[in-house]
């Protein structure tokens, strides 16, 4: 397996980058959700839906709560023991979003792999939260070169 059949980078006029899985249950989030399940969701209130915005990926607002005047989180994942309203399956299972199109910031930036095929370090702590198997390093495409 190699990162590309992992993660589809997808580069943002503001230099982010966001992060969509293959369709398909081959790709390694359709058997983990730990991060949805570990880690506050919290973002700029703005990509909330009706906020500034109507626009069709807002996340939908019966999904978040208010943390500040300027900050959402997703509901669940502000608490001890955090599970996102938007996550459905089993961890370690099978799991998936149920606004994925709509998903936050957070989420769309949130990667399995970098660059070099190691895996995200808070991938992994999420996973060791859930007595998961870490994740192993994954081989990288090798960039063609022209000999002279």
């Amino acid at each position: 397996m190699k990162i590309q059949d992992q993660q589809i980078k997808i580069p943002q006029e503001d230099g982010r980058i966001f992060v969509d899985m293959p369709d398909g249950d081959g790709h390694v989030c359709a058997s983990c959700g730990a991060c949805c399940n570990h880690f506050r969701v919290s973002f700029y209130a703005g990509e909330v839906a009706g906020s500034f915005t109507d626009h069709a990926l807002a996340v939908p607002s019966d999904k978040i709560i208010m943390i500040t005047p300027v900050y959402a989180a997703m509901k669940g994942t502000n608490q001890k023991e955090a599970r996102c309203i938007s996550f459905k399956g089993t961890v370690g299972q099978s799991s998936h979003c149920s606004i994925y199109s709509q998903r936050s910031s957070t989420c769309r930036e949130f990667y399995v792999y970098d660059e070099a095929g190691q895996p995200n370090p808070a991938c992994q702590t999420a996973r060791a939260a859930h007595q998961l198997m870490p994740l192993p390093t994954l081989p990288v495409a090798k960039k063609q070169t022209a000999e002279a």
